[in-house]
């Protein structure tokens, strides 16, 4: 299959807003990507409740609404899918007053300065994201980290040097020596403001000066973030002792 490549100078990746009416938290994800001064790559899982075949005049309503508020960015959006994200058949470009959009199905190439990225939301490695969830908390028991990322790497057949960054898990992560990340998430809720089964991340990935860094709103510093972070508590209950 081919995918389309992008060049970028610097960049702010996340995944898994599950944007629906009244929660959705792009604007602030927007306001992170202005303050960086980067492009916003969204990897998948944008939407909550959108995966169907659509036109391009719906997916325009749907992104106008979902970035109601938001100005002067260029956001690339690589679609999931298994689930949840609008189906389409082809890469779309949007310009929707001073926001440029580009919508890619699947998966996405990009060089963000000397860095060579494979962009893909995660389902190519298992379709349910619940399942994919479940497999690599119980694949990091057995100190295996980042276990779907891998193998979705290695499946891919990408150069060593290249990164894969992706999300669906929900778990984020960052492994330097395999080239593999995870964005984490962003969903809290279900329907009716219920509490999200997995608790969100609000974490990000930012790729600037042939550097990538994986941050979380509220932290300071990566070791903060790895001490609170969902997979590290439940690693040390599962080996504690």
């Amino acid at each position: 299959m081919r995918y389309s490549v992008i060049e970028l100078e610097r960049a702010v990746m996340v995944s898994d807003l599950h944007c629906k009416p009244g929660s959705c938290k792009v604007g602030e994800i927007a306001g992170l990507a202005a303050r960086e001064g980067a492009s916003l790559v969204i990897l998948g899982d944008l939407f909550d409740d959108l995966h169907r075949e659509i036109g391009d005049d719906e997916l325009e309503r749907a992104l106008r609404a979902v970035f109601r508020g938001v100005a002067g960015l260029e956001i690339y959006y690589v679609t999931s899918g298994s689930s949840h994200d609008p189906i389409l058949k082809r890469e779309t470009h949007l310009r929707l007053e001073s926001l440029s959009i580009h919508v890619y199905p699947r998966a996405l190439i990009a060089r963000v300065g000397r860095l060579r990225m494979f962009l893909t939301h995660g389902d190519l490695a298992l379709r349910n994201g619940a399942h994919a969830f479940l497999v690599n908390v119980a694949a990091m028991m057995l100190g295996k980290r980042l276990y779907l990322e891998k193998a979705l790497k290695k499946k891919l057949r990408l150069p060593s040097d290249w990164w894969l960054v992706m999300g669906h898990t929900h778990i984020p992560g960052i492994d330097r020596e395999t080239r593999v990340a995870n964005t984490g998430s962003w969903k809290a809720s279900w329907s009716f403001n219920l509490p999200y089964w997995r608790p969100p991340s609000n974490t990000y990935i930012i790729v600037e000066n042939g550097t990538i860094e994986l941050r979380a709103r509220g932290f300071s510093s990566p070791r903060a973030l790895e001490r609170a972070s969902f997979k590290e508590r439940a690693f040390e209950r599962a080996t504690r002792g």
